[in-house]
């Protein structure tokens, strides 16, 4: 059976998810009707049941969907141990870094209706950037030594992490610390402080020499707010959540949703699971931010998330409502780096605009297509796109530190399960 066949038979059988509005239930299609074995589909549940009860996590939701219909949305475990709370339909989930690749939509949307150029310096908009200096060194007295810049940072720079931004916590160097020091990931700044700390700082290395992760999607963030004049959680809302349909998706969770957001937990000296209160992720998105941190603001669901995800995949529409041309879905999702990602425990992965790119499916430990498009949180929270399977996969769990083995063992399971 081809794969017109199978969307087709899927059609006449279950009721399209695109079409129904959003309940935080997905109308579930029969997995063999897009390829997929329901036997198999069941093996990843019952795996990802026993890490719940090996204590290796709390509770996960799952999220597979093939050629637009959901097949899999699982619930498993806990939100809070404590309190016996399931996971449920509902779990809000602090996604951290998978903000960015939604800011990168917005960011292209403003690319579409004329805002700027990719090649446009940063400084175009932001002069506080203007005499940028370069980190080249210390001397013998460990005095730091600076140099100008060979070119300016540009907008491409900033969706690539290429722009010589750092985030403090790219080795131990002095502008590291520098940025340690300043504080600059403080949803405490404003948005204009963040700049105002940035501007004082040197690059940690030449425009386009390097990626290194980086402060660059929260600057994308300040952009954005500046060229539209909205607070960038009000912009995301009105321009890209309430149009898919992402009504549990949001920068920060008021009052009424807290008994809704998932504990993130941690493991103690007794490697039994304790959830985490003393740290600054204990606060994230539990009270209004003085600014919108681009980079890793949001909270939502796998619901929400594959939305967001079938959008991209459908070539930048979903259920009637186009955000992105089909190019500039393209552009973002293409490798556009001249060697691969140096992101440690990921190896030979390129990267284009705010996503990460797969681009040798041969180097890879886990089953995967080139061209499959993705990025994670740094709570255990991850997803991918994978355009030649027309696959999108959704894990999310909240646990610290989070690492790419989950990204391993989640391809090996649900790749086993495609079987057309």
């Amino acid at each position: 059976m081809n794969r017109f066949q199978l969307v087709l038979v899927g059609a006449i059988l279950v009721v399209g998810v695109q079409g129904v509005g959003h309940t935080g239930q997905l109308t579930l299609a029969a997995p063999e009707d897009v390829g997929i074995s329901s036997e198999r589909l069941d093996r990843v549940k019952q795996h990802f049941e026993r890490l719940i009860e090996e204590e290796r996590s709390a509770g996960f939701q799952l999220l597979v969907s093939r050629y637009g219909e959901v097949v899999m949305h699982e619930h498993l475990g806990m939100a809070d141990i404590e309190t016996r709370r399931p996971i449920s339909a509902d779990s809000l989930f602090h996604i951290t870094s998978m903000t960015k690749p939604i800011v990168g939509v917005a960011m292209m949307m403003l690319y579409e209706e004329g805002y700027y150029s990719l090649q446009d310096p940063v400084s175009k908009y932001i002069p506080e950037f203007s005499d940028l200096k370069v980190y080249a060194g210390e001397d013998d007295t460990e005095a730091m030594l600076l140099e100008d810049p060979i070119r300016e940072p540009t907008i491409h720079d900033l969706m690539q992490h290429t722009a010589g931004f750092s985030n403090g916590r790219s080795g131990d160097t002095s502008v590291g610390r520098m940025y340690l020091e300043a504080d600059v990931l403080s949803v405490d700044l404003t948005q204009q402080q963040f700049i105002d700390r940035l501007a004082t700082m040197p690059l940690l290395y030449q425009p386009g020499e390097q990626w290194v992760y980086s402060v660059a999607t929260d600057i994308q963030g300040y952009l954005i707010e500046k060229w539209t004049g909205m607070e960038l959680g009000a912009f995301l809302k009105e321009r890209i959540f309430d149009p898919l349909g992402m009504d549990e998706t949001m920068a920060w969770v008021p009052p009424d949703k807290l008994a809704d957001l998932a504990t993130v937990y941690t493991h103690d000296e007794n490697d039994s699971l304790r959830a985490i209160t003393e740290v600054a992720v204990g606060q994230w998105g539990t009270s209004e931010p003085n600014r919108f941190r681009g980079g890793n603001q949001l909270v939502s669901t796998s619901d929400d998330y594959w939305r967001f995800c079938q959008m991209l995949l459908n070539g930048g529409t979903f259920d009637g409502t186009r955000l992105l041309s089909p190019r500039s879905v393209e552009m973002m999702t293409q490798n556009r780096l001249d060697s691969p990602m140096p992101l440690p425990g990921l190896v030979e992965q390129g990267f284009g605009l705010n996503f990460a790119v797969i681009t040798d499916r041969s180097k890879m430990d886990y089953p995967t297509s080139a061209g499959e498009y993705f990025w994670g949180g740094a709570a255990t929270t991850i997803f991918w796109i994978d355009p030649t399977t027309e696959l999108v996969a959704i894990m999310m769990t909240q646990y610290l530190p989070g690492g790419p083995e989950y990204m391993d063992l989640f391809h090996r399971l649900v790749y086993s399960t495609v079987i057309q």
